[in-house]
């Protein structure tokens, strides 16, 4: 299953989990209104009437107004609770998240070496998987084994483990723990899961109606004088009545909801169990890491605060177990999780202490090398591979987009090891990261690269002159691929600006690709994804909405990108470049023309991007597969081709493949 699929389910998931707060709300709402109809005939004169109390309530259930009334008053507490939580967990972000539960943020400039280890199994993670690199959160204060993903777009996402995981897992473990929020993220989990927390807390309103009723009427039985309180008896009495009703149905709204949450997370679990077994080549880390919690005093509990309201988050259920465990448990039985990657395992845990093998607390030292170097150097090679037809060709590249699938970690580690010795300090900071992405934004054209710098200086001052003279020379003659990557790894430090920062950065970015007065490929597709990443950071921009759910909603801005994506990769020759035009519309077997030369600008093709962001998961997927059959007629993306593909992926808000498999 891939990206699409699973981007697909996520939607076909929310869609249910509305309607299943739609039902809860419907019964909750039927339950309000039998309770004040109740209290409304118990409080009317019977004799007056003519009629017995069953047969007032029955009167009062179909009264229109009180129906209308109770109707309001339950939609807004509960539906308006919901919407508040939603909205203040956006406004927190997953930064904020990450900082409620207790977490410190991390950067490459980590010094402690299990941090270190941690921060490049996830940066290798992010550039295997084609999707930006999250930030990285430790939980100091939690002693037992745990991680999560938190977030929406995966351009604000976030990763979080706890101090226990990493002074206690091995690095194959870690990895496995690491890959599993990984599968969170790419499943399209992290977003509903956030929605979930809303759900949950919009049915919690009544309980904690009845609770503030309560309180306040202790002053009518407790303070006061004796008079006021033998008047007030009875009527405090029913007023408690009438609370202890709504935290009941209250109550029976959170059991339900909890329940359904349960359900829902326990399934999840299972999948990304999977995909993080299939990503590492290795379901022995994984396991490993699950017996490690199952012999360790502490297991899996996170005690902050908030922690019982994210539970399903957490890589391991965060309650301590009993009662509340069983009751409302998020996560499959950890013998049941084990024996899913290991089915030979005998059901016992062995007792787990504070020290690793080597007699030290936890892992041991980290010896300041990369992964992505001992992977580089273990004869992993990123060379780019050729299929015996386009159509093959696009197949592997749609499947290697977010598919966890074997492989992609060796590529990954092969590219982080090409990655220049004198970048990586750069990369740790965020004048460095400006000064190695100003360096990747600078043209080969001598004149045009002094315009450049005057702009750089003019925006910045001297202060980056240094840093940006490294980069240049250390970047000199690097490959797509690598300049592709190095991109990317600049976006977490970048991520450490403030908004003043940001948009100063911003304006520079696009002074330097508009310095020649054209803007070429690589330029656009650079400005396009780092600049779209941030303004989703920063919250500059909203994410795309689906309005296209069909292909002839967007045939005319799919001709205008394939058009432009043919002509590219030919390098002049027609009859290539309409080849690969027809291969790409015979795919919706489709008899189109191309655009006119003259149309072909990167405006109008930044327009119809712009259109194709808007479509379904299930389409967009179509249209990449197109866009993949017009660049294979020769086997193997050119750097040009690369380039184009990287904005469109981009712009689709899809993870790009690893080029380093491909480009050459």
């Amino acid at each position: 299953m891939n990206f699409f699929e699973r981007q697909e389910q996520a939607r076909g998931r929310t869609k249910l989990l509305v309607f299943l707060f739609c039902c809860a709300l419907f019964f909750t709402f039927a339950a309000v209104l039998a309770l004040v109809a109740w209290f409304a005939a118990l409080g009317t004169e019977t004799a007056s009437t003519g009629a017995s109390t069953s047969e007032l309530f029955v009167r009062y259930l179909a009264e229109p107004s009180l129906v209308a009334g109770v109707a309001v008053v339950v939609f807004l507490l509960i539906g308006g609770g919901s919407i508040f939580k939603v909205g203040e967990l956006k406004s927190m972000g997953a930064d904020g998240v990450a900082e409620a539960l207790g977490g410190t943020r991390i950067t490459r400039a980590a010094t402690d070496g299990a941090e270190r280890r941690l921060y490049n199994v996830v940066e290798e993670m992010a550039i295997a998987s084609g999707v930006p690199v999250p930030n990285v959160y430790v939980l100091r204060e939690e002693k037992a084994i745990n991680a999560c993903a938190i977030g929406g777009d995966p351009e604000s996402s976030a990763v979080a483990v706890t101090d226990g995981a990493l002074r206690t897992l091995s690095r194959d473990e870690l990895q496995g723990v690491v890959a599993h929020e990984f599968g969170h993220l790419l499943n399209g989990d992290v977003k509903m899961n956030m929605r979930l927390i809303g759900v949950l807390f919009g049915l919690q309103m009544l309980t904690l109606l009845g609770i503030g009723i309560f309180r306040s009427t202790l002053y009518l039985s407790f303070g006061g004088s004796s008079d006021d309180r033998k008047g007030a008896g009875g009527a405090v009495f029913a007023i408690w009545m009438f609370a202890f009703g709504l935290v009941v149905i209250g109550s029976i709204g959170v059991f339900f909801s909890n329940v359904i949450r349960a359900a829902i997370s326990r399934q999840r679990e299972f999948l990304a169990d999977a995909s993080a077994a299939q990503f590492t080549r290795n379901p022995a880390g994984l396991a490993g890491a699950l017996k490690k919690i199952g012999g360790l005093a502490g297991g899996s509990r996170v005690n902050a605060a908030r922690s019982a309201e994210m539970a399903h988050l957490f890589f391991g259920s965060v309650f301590s177990g009993g009662f509340m465990e069983s009751l409302f448990r998020t996560h499959p039985d950890l013998t049941e999780r084990i024996r899913r990657l290991e089915p030979t395992f005998d059901g016992r845990f062995e007792r787990v202490g504070g020290a690793s093998d080597d007699g030290r607390f936890g892992v041991a030292l980290y010896d300041g090398t990369p992964a992505s170097v001992r992977g580089a150097s273990n004869g992993t090679s990123a060379a780019p591979e050729r299929f015996a037809n386009g159509a093959t060709f696009a197949a592997a590249l749609i499947d290697s987009i977010a598919t966890q699938a074997a492989g992609k970690l060796d590529v990954a580690e092969a590219l982080l090891g090409e990655t220049p010795p004198e970048v990586e300090p750069l990369l740790a900071e965020f004048d460095g990261a400006r000064a190695v992405l100003y360096a990747l934004l600078t043209d080969a054209n001598e004149a045009v690269r002094k315009r450049q710098l005057e702009a750089i200086r003019k925006a910045e001052g001297t202060a980056l002159d240094a840093k940006i003279a490294a980069a240049l020379s250390a970047l000199s003659g690097a490959s797509f691929a690598t300049r592709s990557t190095v991109a990317r790894l600049t976006l977490p430090a970048l991520k450490t600006a403030n908004i003043a920062q940001y948009r100063k950065l911003r304006e520079t970015i696009l002074a330097l690709c508009a310095a020649d007065g054209t803007l070429d490929l690589f330029e656009y597709a650079l400005q396009a994804s780092v600049v779209r990443e941030l303004d989703v950071y920063f919250r500059l921009s909203r994410g795309t909405k689906i309005r296209f759910s069909r292909f002839d909603d967007v045939v005319e801005p799919f001709r205008t990108v394939l058009s432009l994506l043919a002509s590219e990769g030919a390098s002049g020759d027609q009859a290539a470049a309409r080849k690969a035009f027809d291969e790409g519309a015979s795919y919706f077997y489709l008899a189109l023309e191309p655009t006119p030369p003259e149309a072909r600008t990167l405006g109008a093709f930044s327009r119809a991007l712009n259109d194709l962001s808007q479509a379904t998961p299930v389409l967009k997927q179509k249209l990449l597969t197109a866009f993949y059959r017009c660049v294979a007629a020769d086997g193997v993306v050119v750097e040009r081709e690369g380039e184009l593909l990287e904005a469109i992926t981009s712009a689709l808000g899809v993870p790009s493949p690893v080029w380093g498999r491909w480009a050459r």
